[in-house]
């Protein structure tokens, strides 16, 4: 996301001292200060912004909405720009989980009201009695989504903001679900783990292999990835993914062809779908365990990244003795 330019006019950092002041006097003037604030963000440059993120994060709690969404913005552009991600995140990832909160009560009532499709984001499908029958709080935190959503995607690039999520990240995932996978790459960067052991066992030959995941946004991915490890680095037989499709799952945009290498089980023996999350795969004594079949009938997809802005990695870290075949 892009917002502000690269101008080298400093007047932001003006309008960042008087748009506090007025936040934390609670005055009349916050409107006034807030229409500036945006003004000079566009011509803002970089080194401004980066001392700048941390200050605005900060008012975040302390603003209503319309400008808390604007200002979630304005904060993850300073981000792209250098200031500290880990400085900034957590006021912002808080007010957009309360944002999806106040949201989910208008979209549960609009679905039990039978009223059909949700709003659009722009908040097409809305009637202005609308803001009598759902409230004026449920429908403005409706219409911020899109702010928030590309706010936060932006911040969880950063695997030190996704780390610190630690006993929040339920919280925030909740938050997100029970839109109809409208928000389904949030949902996905908020799970995304990173430095997690996986253990992968090859039902066929009962070979098995300790690994470690990062920056994972689904299965899809793991997919491609593991079978350039197991497959590309010679441990087990088949088709090795290409080195274009290999970047495209690491850092690289774009997307390749990979023909499928394996069916996955979980711990539980349960099926393990491609489009589904590596947190969702069961813990076995500490590690994502993974049962590897080979497949009946391949089939071939896009090998990319769900999430481009996370670079995503597996690695090797050793082949454990070979044991019998699980039973199943």
């Amino acid at each position: 996301m892009r917002f502000g330019g690269k101008g080298s006019d400093g007047r932001f950092a003006g309008a960042v001292r008087t748009f506090e002041a007025a936040v934390r006097a609670g005055s009349q003037e916050v409107p006034a200060a807030f229409d500036a604030l945006l003004a000079a963000f566009r011509d803002a440059p970089d080194a401004v912004l980066r001392d700048c993120g941390p200050r605005l994060a900060a008012l975040l709690p302390r603003l209503g909405q319309g400008p808390d969404s604007t200002v979630a913005v304005m904060v993850a552009t300073c981000v792209e720009r250098g200031a500290e991600p880990a400085a900034c995140a957590a006021p912002v990832l808080e007010r957009a989980r309360q944002g999806f909160e106040t949201a989910g009560t208008l979209a549960e009532r609009w679905i039990a009201d039978g009223r059909g499709a949700l709003p659009g984001p722009d908040g097409e499908g809305l009637r202005n009695a609308d803001y009598d029958t759902y409230g004026y709080g449920p429908i403005v935190a409706w219409r911020a989504l899109p702010s928030f959503e590309a706010a936060t995607l932006t911040l969880l690039r950063h695997a030190a903001v996704r780390r610190a999520l630690g006993a929040d990240r339920d919280a925030h995932l909740a938050a997100v679900a029970g839109f109809g996978g409208r928000f389904r790459r949030l949902a996905h960067a908020f799970a995304v783990l990173d430095d997690e052991p996986v253990l992968a066992v090859h039902r066929p030959t009962g070979a098995r292999f300790a690994l470690r995941a990062s920056g994972l946004g689904d299965n899809f991915q793991l997919h491609t990835l593991l079978a350039h490890a197991l497959i590309g680095g010679g441990h087990l037989p088949g088709r090795a993914p290409s080195r274009t499709a290999v970047a495209c799952c690491r850092d690289r945009d774009g997307a390749a062809p990979f023909t499928e290498a394996f069916t996955f089980s979980g711990a539980d023996g349960a099926r393990v779908r491609n489009r589904d999350r590596l947190a969702d795969v069961p813990l076995r004594d500490g590690a994502r365990l993974l049962v590897l079949d080979d497949v009946p009938r391949p089939r071939t997809w896009q090998a990319r990244r769900l999430l481009p802005g996370i670079t995503g990695d597996l690695v090797l870290e050793g082949v454990l003795e070979r044991v019998l075949p699980p039973e199943g």
